[in-house]
């Protein structure tokens, strides 16, 4: 499939299997080129890998937004799953309930400034209510200027900071979708 041709109607958000793996994995291809070309150091040619995806998929946590078209515009993984870093002192978070994790969101190159990622963050709530948890928590890289303001335009408030050891230290965001903190 040709995803070189833009279609914005219909997009529409599912959850990812392994035919999907192809264009997701292009979907991150083209975000580790854009943080290269920018000199960002969130994501390596080694991380994430074709095996993470493939996890992300395997455990039901892949999300991907398709143009009407059937070509992947965007990618996430959302899990339930409690992310380890987030449990180190440093962040000082809103909340100690449990959480949805956003990780790997991703637009594909030709998609961007469309607003993408603010409906994959939307949705991202959707699937967090509908599993039954009340907040969201997501970390990025210091210098991902572009996914820092933008979780901070959709209310997610900076928690501190995370680390993944020689990965590096991330900023710590969470946002809380229902009153009680």
């Amino acid at each position: 499939m040709s995803c070189d041709s833009l279609n914005e109607s219909r997009m529409t958000i599912r959850q990812a299997g392994a035919s999907d793996t192809e264009q997701i994995w292009q979907v991150i291809a083209d975000a580790k080129q854009m943080m290269r070309d920018l000199g960002r150091n969130q994501w390596t040619e080694e991380y994430p890998s074709l095996d993470v995806i493939a996890a992300d998929i395997e455990a039901g946590a892949a999300y991907v937004m398709c143009d009407g078209d059937g070509c992947v515009a965007a990618y996430a993984c959302l899990t339930s799953a409690p992310e380890a870093a987030y449990a180190a002192p440093e962040a000082c978070w809103l909340t100690d309930r449990p959480y949805l994790v956003i990780h790997r969101l991703a637009v594909r190159a030709s998609y961007r400034g469309r607003g993408l990622a603010r409906r994959m963050l939307s949705y991202a709530e959707e699937v967090c209510r509908s599993i039954g948890l009340g907040t969201i928590k997501v970390d990025t890289n210091h210098d991902n200027t572009q996914m820092l303001h933008l979780l901070q335009t959709v209310g997610y408030v900076r928690c501190g900071t995370v680390s993944y050891g020689p990965r590096g230290e991330r900023i710590a965001f969470e946002k809380p979708l229902d009153r009680r903190i």
